[in-house]
């Protein structure tokens, strides 16, 4: 069963909770992605040069190649906007929901 961590208007990101993997959601494919080889995406995506990519002589695309897969992303400036959205929005979630576990566990063995 898989579990939606967070959603953007055109990719999400969810949880298996039988494999462990987080899976991505994308123009209607799915990318399986271990917990380090999705921070290795998210530190791709947030390492684009956002102001570079703005200039009129960059390409008009990034070609991302995705950690521990043989695919890859072609993303325009506006596709890399909302990867860091979902990214940023996801990695919120994972931490948020860590603090709630700490916080819970702390209470129980202190009742």
């Amino acid at each position: 069963m898989q579990e939606e961590i967070f959603r953007t208007k055109g990719a999400s990101i969810t949880h298996c909770g039988q494999s462990g993997a987080f899976v991505l959601t994308y123009e209607q494919e799915e990318i399986a992605f271990k917990l380090c080889d999705l921070y290795a995406f998210r530190k791709k995506i947030m390492s684009l040069d956002i102001m570079e990519l703005c200039e009129t002589s960059a390409p008009d695309v990034e070609i991302i190649c995705l950690p521990h897969c043989d695919r890859f992303l072609v993303l325009s400036l506006q596709e890399i906007l909302q990867f860091r959205e979902l990214l940023n929005g996801t990695f919120d979630i994972l931490a948020l929901n860590s603090t709630i576990q700490k916080i819970l566990r702390r209470n129980v063995f202190n009742f």
